[in-house]
């Protein structure tokens, strides 16, 4: 031990001081866990996971890969699930009111029982001001995929009027299903008219019919370059394939709520369309025991925009979560956009065997997720991160264990994550 001298009594640094007031401190911690529970019981009870990472010691108790065994219960058919959990990261997480505290990272071994859209695909039109009954058309101003003809309009009359606040919106023959423009014949477009973002029933109760031609009052241009707005056209990719913005998303919203059937959704913008599944499935949240809940905090999660509708909001935004998808840089994949979504995880690192980031678009390539209900049925697993050229599609590992994008009007399970704080 190194000493300085004052007269003829030693004593130590300052910094040594320190070093035997940490190794106490873990010692304690150590006593702590020995004396009032196993191991066993340690990972099987709540509050005292929680203590344990409070206390800044969780990574010598816990291993990673170590698993959390909780209940869930599917209240669609009330059957409940013991799910795995895995420790998968250690790190400092800040909460909603800026505090820095320890965090242990959990995420679900198997993926959620149910898939959900990451954002219904959103209205064409919002109306600032009210729009009487009569005719109406729009232009494609981009090409895009087989059906969408740059310079093309399109007409339709409503024989109602639309308020105020109210919605014009692109879809297909079934009222809740995607528009998927490019994919989409144009013989099946319908337009599908609401009173406001939130409302499920169409002003005209059916689908109109669309015309080729520039008929009534023109609505305007849509591409796949318009940036965020809040009225009048939208941009063409989240009118056909739905938003890939994580903070505004639906499953975001679905992850985050313990709301009952049809309340756990509401409209982040005025484009913006109920999921189709919120009036079968209740908030995840909801199938969760209260016990481990209160293990579970909001943190910080960091995630990269798109750089087509969003770039003049930014490169990135933070939301506050509880339970949150993970991004391809924390499972240890090559991202779009370096050193912004997290950490790459340790679970994944060792997981994948790799010594190097895995590649997207590679069939094969990354570990596959397993379903709750049925450990053998391999499924596609939602990430939060937006793929960056488009403002429709976010990233998603495939069954098969390649990683692509997709669009966000598509439902998939997931493999979410939280963090005990």
């Amino acid at each position: 031990m190194a000493l300085t001298s004052i007269g003829d009594i030693n004593f130590p640094r300052d910094t040594t001081i320190q070093s035997l007031l940490e190794a106490h401190q873990q010692t304690n911690a150590y006593l702590a866990a020995i004396a009032n529970e196993s191991l066993q019981s340690t990972l099987t009870d709540y509050a005292s996971i929680q203590r344990i990472v409070r206390s800044g010691y969780a990574s010598k108790i816990f291993a990673i890969g170590d698993q959390i065994n909780v209940n869930w219960t599917d209240t669609v058919t009330n059957t409940t699930y013991e799910w795995p959990f895995d420790v998968v990261h250690f790190d400092d997480v800040e909460l909603e009111d800026g505090e820095v505290v320890p965090g242990m990272f959990l995420q679900a071994h198997y993926a959620t029982r149910y898939a959900i859209m990451f954002d219904q695909s959103e209205a064409l039109y919002y109306c600032d001001e009210a729009l009487p009954a009569g005719t109406y058309y729009f232009t494609i101003g981009t090409s895009w995929g087989n059906n969408c003809v740059s310079g093309t309009s399109y007409y339709f009359t409503t024989t109602v009027d639309i308020p105020a606040g109210g919605q014009i919106r692109i879809g297909v023959a079934s009222e809740n299903n995607s528009w998927a423009a490019p994919d989409t014949a144009v013989s099946n477009w319908r337009v599908w008219t609401y009173s406001s973002p939130s409302s499920t029933s169409s002003l005209e109760g059916a689908g109109l019919e669309l015309t080729e031609g520039t008929e009534g009052t023109d609505l305007g241009t849509t591409t796949t370059t318009i940036k965020y707005a809040d009225s009048g056209i939208n941009n063409l990719q989240r009118a056909g394939y739905g938003y890939n913005r994580w903070s505004q998303s639906a499953y975001r919203q679905y992850l985050n709520s313990s709301a009952a059937i049809g309340n756990w959704w509401s409209p982040q913008n005025n484009f913006d369309r109920p999921p189709s599944q919120l009036g079968t499935y209740p908030g995840f949240m909801s199938g969760f025991e209260e016990d481990f809940l209160n293990i579970l905090k909001p943190v910080k999660v960091t995630t990269a925009l798109n750089t087509v509708s969003d770039s003049e909001i930014g490169t990135q935004e933070d939301t506050y979560d509880t339970f949150f998808l993970p991004s391809l840089e924390q499972l240890f994949i090559t991202p779009q956009l370096s050193g912004v979504e997290g950490d790459a995880w340790d679970y994944w690192k060792r997981a994948t065997g790799s010594t190097t980031t895995i590649k997207t678009n590679v069939t094969g390539a990354f570990p596959i997720t397993y379903a709750l209900e049925s450990h053998t049925s391999a499924q596609s697993v939602r990430l939060r991160s937006a793929t960056r050229g488009g403002a429709s599609h976010a990233w998603y590992v495939y069954s098969s264990g390649g990683v692509y994008s997709y669009g966000a009007s598509n439902a998939n399970r997931s493999a979410p994550a939280c963090v005990v704080c």
